[in-house]
């Protein structure tokens, strides 16, 4: 199962086990999490886009970091490798 969600500073894409975000303003090209799991990459992937929802009345710049913040503190306890494009 293919998806993309793309707002106003970020992206989500979701493919089997594959999620891979994209910050507008960021120095990565992309983040790429490899899950063992597909039931964890679909979790990871939902964490997000809750996680967008729930810091919308932020700044624009503030919404970048808080959310990747946000994010990361999700993978606690999950088997995932991670990659970074620059």
């Amino acid at each position: 199962m293919k998806k993309r969600i793309i707002s106003t500073y970020f992206s989500v894409y979701i493919n089997e086990n594959e999620v891979v975000l994209h910050y507008a303003n960021s120095k990565e090209l992309a983040q790429e999490f490899q899950f063992k799991l597909e039931e964890d990459a679909q979790r990871f992937y939902h964490a997000c886009l809750d996680i967008e929802k729930s810091i919308e009345n932020l700044s624009g710049p503030k919404k970048e970091v808080t959310h990747n913040q946000w994010v990361k503190q999700t993978l606690s306890g999950v088997d995932f490798e991670y990659t970074e494009y620059q």
